[in-house]
């Protein structure tokens, strides 16, 4: 496996300007990850030697030289997964260099990434899991009770490699058997572990660490040491619980995150919730979660398809559910529509102009009379905003009659208003538009073959609170006569998540462009981020009761 250094000299190699000033956009503005920047410098750099050893410049930059460079990467052998995230990387790239350096367009825009097959993790059952631990136990050599300790408390608490490796005694609290782990994000969580891990650390803390301290300062506080008293590293990690299972006797290949996956899929198998074992887990996002469904529901589909091999698993729960859908940016994209007409409308009307850094906070999600206060400074009358508002709309509307071919519904919205219709799952619009707007924009895209009057929530000059407050959300819900829990919602901006999330829906998709997907990852109101609604998420499928959709 290539190491950091190797990366990193490969990205000084390429002695690009235009790549370092991009390299510190990724983590100054977007704030990604140390590691992200790493490895998306390196496949840019990658892009960059390609273009340098065929005298191409960066602006010259063609499909067939994107063709050429992707033929290039398969000839290494490289897997799919590396290959687009090398796409991803780049058209990155050229979207920094398109908006902060004079470039006309994005070749990369157009090319779309390989699909890669998911991969279910590997675990170990029940059964397995003790018969590994029993098996450790029997061991004799002078480790075996360190690695007892550290097998224990993975199961028992499902920590990462790191967490592991860099757990100190202050972070354990034996009485109330609670571990505070450091995870990734620098985020805190506390972990409880079992009274079988609990013996088993006490053990190994009394007979065997004393033994290995060398008193050096970085491993004194470390709970776990290597055999030289020295901090463990994740590859020796790895290496430990790979010859403790050979030392055991045991036959299965196992490797750290197994134990890992093991925890999540006997807690999900127990019937817990997955926010619960999302919070257990550390998981910044339910989707990352929502993969340990896969793994039992891979056993369900295969028994249940055994014997029942021509029917269809369709949605035959008693529970209750629900979609609700925002209006703009999430059922139709016209984002661009809405700043044009905006910035027109405010220049106009209030001789003020809106900056692109205002939209995401200040305008998108929110109400006309929210809006209207904040670009004139001063407060509207029902009557006075609904004169205003119609103003902006035409605007808006004259723009959109100009490029009706960039005026439609988003990718697969259609085919999965059609499932819920036919499953009689219930659905509704919620939007801070108003009647007229709302009114067009049904007539535009033919909505009242799914909607009635009854199931779109519109500002109807009622709503004393827009986004992100949660009552728009509210209404929707006890139209459709729902609870919170039961309801699923579709949202775009970023007070419109934090709306959704204040409703208290069960789960809040983003519909987002790929360029805003890590920002909204980042917030804790959001579940997970599509592109369009071909890429659905399992969770959502699996809650609606429509476990065959994808």
């Amino acid at each position: 496996m290539e190491n950091e250094n190797e990366k990193n000299n490969r990205i000084a190699l390429a002695l690009d300007q235009d790549l370092n000033d991009f390299m510190v956009y990724l983590t100054g503005v977007l704030n990604y990850s140390y590691k992200t920047r790493i490895s998306y410098g390196e496949d840019v750099a990658c892009f960059i030697l390609f273009l340098q050893g065929r005298h191409i410049e960066k602006k010259d930059v063609d499909r067939e030289t994107i063709r050429s460079f992707l033929l290039t990467l398969n000839k290494t052998g490289l897997e799919k997964s590396s290959v687009k995230r090398a796409l991803s990387a780049l058209r990155h790239f050229y979207r920094y260099l398109y908006r902060y350096k004079g470039y006309l367009s994005n070749p990369f825009d157009s090319v779309h990434s390989p699909k890669t097959p998911k991969k279910l993790p590997e675990f170990l059952t029940m059964d397995e899991v003790n018969d590994f631990l029993d098996s450790n136990k029997k061991r004799d050599d002078p480790l075996s009770k360190r690695d007892q300790a550290i097998l224990e408390l993975m199961f028992a608490s499902g920590l990462r490699a790191s967490e592991t490796i860099g757990l100190q005694i202050r972070d354990v609290d034996f009485s109330s058997r609670l571990l505070k782990i450091h995870g990734k994000g620098r985020k805190d969580r506390l972990v409880p572990f079992n009274k079988a891990s609990k013996e088993a650390l006490l053990l190994y803390l009394e007979q065997i660490r004393p033994s290995l301290i060398k008193g050096e300062d970085e491993s004194e506080d470390l709970v776990f040491l290597n055999g030289r008293g020295k901090p463990l590293t994740e590859r020796g990690l790895e290496y430990l619980i790979s010859e403790a299972a050979l030392k055991a006797g045991f036959t299965l290949k196992v490797h750290p995150h197994m134990l890992r996956h093991s925890f999540a899929t006997e807690l999900l198998n127990s019937g817990t919730d997955l926010r619960i074992i999302q919070d257990l887990l550390g998981h910044s996002s339910i989707r990352t979660t929502s993969i340990y469904t896969h793994v039992t529901y891979e056993d369900l589909k295969k028994t249940y398809e055994e014997c029942f091999p021509k029917a269809h698993i369709t949605n035959n729960m008693k529970e209750k559910r629900a979609v609700i859908f925002d209006f703009n940016g999430t059922m139709f994209f016209d984002e661009e529509k809405h700043i044009e007409s905006w910035k027109d409308f405010s220049l106009q009307e209030f001789n003020r102009e809106i900056k692109d850094e205002e939209f995401p906070l200040r305008i998108h999600g929110h109400n006309n009379e929210d809006i209207l206060s904040f670009l004139s400074g001063r407060k509207f009358s029902i009557e006075e905003t609904a004169v205003y508002a119609e103003r902006k709309e035409r605007l808006y509307q004259s723009l959109c009659e100009k490029d009706t071919a960039n005026l439609h519904l988003v990718k697969g919205l259609t085919q999965f208003l059609d499932i819920l219709k036919e499953n009689n799952i219930p659905f509704a619009i919620a939007t801070a538009s108003m009647k007229p707007n709302v009114d067009w924009y049904i007539k535009t895209f033919g909505l009242d073959r799914w909607f009635t009057a009854k199931t779109i929530i519109y500002d109807d000059g009622t709503l004393t609170e827009g986004k992100p407050a949660p009552m728009i959300y509210q209404r929707a819900m006890k139209a459709l006569d729902i609870k919170p829990e039961e309801t699923v919602i579709f949202e775009d901006a970023i007070s419109g998540v934090k709306s959704a999330y204040a409703a208290k829906a069960k789960y809040v998709i983003a519909v987002e462009k790929e360029e805003r997907r890590e920002q909204f990852m980042k917030m804790k109101e959001v579940d997970d981020v599509i592109l369009d609604f071909t890429s659905l998420p399992q969770i959502v499928w699996e809650f609606l009761g429509l476990l065959n959709q994808n």
